[in-house]
């Protein structure tokens, strides 16, 4: 009789252990979700595209608010964003109705106009896409062309730069260029003079030199250099030339990087620039 009314307790307390752990797979009285249900997702953000990766948990269905008046419930969705910043928020639910939500911030801020040609105003060369009329053509046996930017921060926060690989055994009057649509017209006195040119080393600090020329090669004279120096390695920077004093109209802009140096594979970006 005593080894009886010990196996009654027993299955009494195993009987409350399954009660309280049914309980805890439901919503407590907080409506803390203790079942396991948890919205969840990771993103990956190229220039104004974010692919958006749902890892949410015990979840069956989703609902999408990317704080831009748009919203989707498919699962992984991918997202063009215009300039801005935008809160993204994922509803997670399950077959029993309750819901759980994970949010985050993105900033885009791409560029969003440029002016290549002097007719137009002052020169605003940002490299908006890959076309051959916006990227600077690399020549002497070196590759150039338009990529993302490799370090967004507050020098640069552009979306799109070209690169320049100074490839090993390159001529030693290797270069970018591009024949602009109008000539600079440094007769007239209400032109400016002064650009601006963001830059990026990546393995070695240098001297940059722009180029204006009177026509594209053989016919470039005259023809003007200014040098400035890139003092880092793996950041941003802005340089100066400044033609004050120049006169003359000029059809062709080259860049040097490392100008008459030997080829052995040094890569450089550059970006924005800017007629002031």
């Amino acid at each position: 009789m005593k080894l009886y009314k010990y196996s009654i307790q027993k299955l009494f307390l195993i009987a409350i252990s399954i009660s309280l752990l049914a309980v805890s797979c439901e919503e407590n009285e907080s409506g803390v979700n203790l079942g396991g249900l948890e919205a969840l997702f990771t993103s990956e953000v190229v220039a104004r595209d974010i692919t958006f990766s749902n890892i949410s948990n015990n979840a069956t269905s989703y609902l999408w608010d990317f704080g831009n008046g748009t919203t989707s419930t498919v699962e992984s969705p991918e997202v063009t964003f215009d300039n801005g910043t935008f809160t993204v928020r994922l509803t997670a639910f399950d077959d029993n109705g309750n819901s759980d939500t994970f949010e985050d911030t993105f900033t885009i801020n791409c560029e969003a106009s440029e002016n290549i040609d002097p007719a137009n105003g002052n020169l605003n060369w940002t490299f908006l896409s890959s076309d051959d009329a916006t990227t600077f053509d690399a020549f002497g046996n070196t590759a150039g062309f338009v990529v993302l930017n490799p370090l967004q921060d507050a020098v640069n926060p552009s979306c799109s730069v070209q690169r320049y690989e100074k490839t090993p055994g390159c001529f030693t009057f290797a270069g970018l260029g591009q024949e602009l649509n109008t000539a600079l017209d440094f007769n007239d006195p209400a032109v400016s003079k002064i650009f601006t040119m963001k830059v990026f080393a990546e393995t070695q600090i240098t001297d940059v030199t722009l180029r204006l020329e009177f026509m594209p090669f053989p016919n470039v004279n005259p023809a003007f250099d200014r040098v400035a120096s890139i003092t880092q390695v793996g950041e941003w920077q802005e340089l100066t030339f400044d033609f004050t004093g120049v006169t003359g109209t000029f059809k062709s802009m080259i860049i040097y990087f490392e100008r008459n140096a030997p080829c052995d594979g040094d890569i450089y970006y550059f970006d924005d620039i800017i007629q002031l």
